[in-house]
């Protein structure tokens, strides 16, 4: 294995497919994370690690860019570098090559260091036997950080939701809360609930901003912006869990 990077291959399952047999984008999410946490301990930052310190990862943004899904029984390689740490925030980038090593896709997203309990931000310099040198690459796949997107106003919105989720047990990870990849599941749903061709989707940007704990309903809006399509969720006690820019 290169130090400049780690590299994790995958099969794409029936399971893991939509209607297109393509891999699922929120499949290819949960993908990225498990790609992510092997990256991670890779530069000796692995849960296991970071456990010591009751610290955890959180991620606060994703940005992907599709040009084509793994198909029905495909292999595919996830490539990961970290690219270190500016202040609070950890970039990690993506790339997705399919059997013949072509490049069919990346990805970037920012990432803190957490305590557990409180998921307030840990400065990395605290974990002070772990190793202090992050980065592996320099290279952002978009050449710039995931972007923080703005929130819209509740005045903005629709009436009524398109869709309404609940945190039910089968939406629950490890840590008794939804998984961020259920998120853009969701997201999915209430597109193909207004008819999208969701086999058109480019690129995905999500922001993740609030946690959802079990029994918790999310209410799911879609507006039009120009270019993309905007996806929120709104849990029930007014709280807003996340904002996400959809292109075609």
């Amino acid at each position: 294995m290169n130090s400049d990077h780690s590299d994790v291959e995958f099969y794409t399952k029936s399971t893991d497919c939509g209607t297109d047999s393509c891999l699922a984008p929120y499949v290819l999410l949960s993908d990225l994370q498990e790609t992510a946490d092997i990256g991670a301990a890779d530069t000796g930052w692995g849960r296991e690690a970071i456990g010591e310190y009751n610290c955890c990862w959180i991620v606060l943004r994703y940005r992907i860019k599709i040009d084509r899904l793994p198909s029905w029984k495909e292999k595919f390689t996830i490539r990961t570098w970290s690219c270190g740490a500016r202040k609070l925030f950890f970039d990690r980038e993506f790339e997705i090559f399919d059997e013949n090593k072509e490049r069919i896709g990346y990805a970037s997203s920012v990432w803190i260091l957490a305590d557990k309990d409180t998921h307030s931000p840990v400065f990395p310099a605290k974990l002070e036997s772990l190793p202090q040198r992050l980065v592996q690459s320099d290279r952002l796949v978009f050449n710039e950080s995931a972007g923080k997107l703005k929130i819209p106003s509740e005045d903005s919105l629709e009436d009524r939701p398109v869709i309404t989720k609940y945190a039910d047990y089968s939406e629950l990870d490890h840590n008794h809360h939804v998984n961020n990849t259920r998120y853009l599941a969701w997201i999915y749903d209430a597109l193909y609930k207004l008819g999208l061709d969701l086999h058109s989707v480019t690129e995905i940007n999500i922001n993740y901003i609030s946690e959802v704990m079990s029994g918790q309903k999310v209410d799911i809006y879609v507006s039009d912006a120009e270019d993309k399509v905007i996806v929120t969720g709104l849990r029930d006690d007014k709280t807003w869990v996340f904002t996400s820019e959809i292109r075609f």
